[in-house]
């Protein structure tokens, strides 16, 4: 009974190399450090193996460093790949090699994971943005371009409701710009090949970058409009009905 006991405590101390902290890594960014912490009181050294997603060695015994209280960290770095890294590695546990088991950390482009309520919530997100998309355009056509003319061309009535046009246009815009960030996020999560992704992602950027140009231009032409209509409007108001589309 006393060898079983003994055999048992022997058992729960030799598996304290393995660390909870190896178990518990948040998903990491593309390009970000990475540290690995594992835990060995008795330990003089530990070492550590790091394999690619592609199953090469990024990482052959790599010495950690000893942190004190048995604490033994890693930093790293060359997680450009994205995937899942395999770790391995062993420590001289009260001076016996003692290996501890394969774990690993998943590297992501934006250094999340999404899970199955998440995606759905992605998805229902794109299809409701897509479908405001839909109904805004079908509402923009309805509206008015430009004044009111008879069929010679003459002006006769200013419409003001057309300025809500350009509005609209912005607002499809602003809608654009969050169906090309959701879909390049979507991409990014659920496609092995990045290069989809990485090209949405491009566009987003280029598109939210005109868009304070593209909102100055936008408002300099409401203003430029808004003035030619009230000199037309002075001019109606005066009898005179001038020939122009505006």
């Amino acid at each position: 009974m006393k060898e079983l006991l003994l055999t048992l405590i022997l058992g729960l101390f030799l598996v304290s190399l393995v660390s909870a902290e190896l178990n518990d890594f948040a998903p990491v960014k593309q390009g970000e450090c990475v540290t690995i912490k594992q835990s060995c009181s008795s330990c003089s050294y530990v070492n550590v193996s790091i394999s690619y997603p592609n199953s090469s060695l990024a990482i052959s015994n790599g010495g950690m460093a000893s942190n004190g209280g048995g604490v033994w960290t890693y930093d790293f770095c060359n997680t450009t790949q994205l995937g899942r890294y395999d770790i391995n590695g062993e420590g001289d546990l009260d001076g016996t090699a003692t290996s501890f088991d394969s774990l690993y950390f998943e590297v992501t482009y934006a250094g999340i994971i999404f899970n199955t309520s998440q995606a759905i919530l992605y998805f229902i997100l794109l299809i409701v943005i897509m479908f405001v998309f839909f109904i805004t355009l079908f509402g923009i056509n309805k509206l008015p371009s430009s004044n009111i003319q008879d069929e010679e061309g003459k002006i006769l009535s200013i419409t003001y409701l057309k300025y809500l046009r350009p509005v609209l246009w912005t607002f499809e815009w602003m809608l654009i710009i969050a169906i090309l960030f959701i879909s390049s996020n979507i991409a990014f999560a659920y496609l092995g090949e990045q290069l989809f992704a990485k090209i949405i992602f491009t566009l987003f950027r280029i598109s939210f970058g005109l868009t304070p140009i593209i909102i100055i231009v936008w408002l300099i032409w409401i203003f430029v409009s808004m003035f030619h209509d009230k000199q037309f409007q002075n001019m109606l108001n005066r009898g005179i009905f001038p020939q122009g589309k505006l």
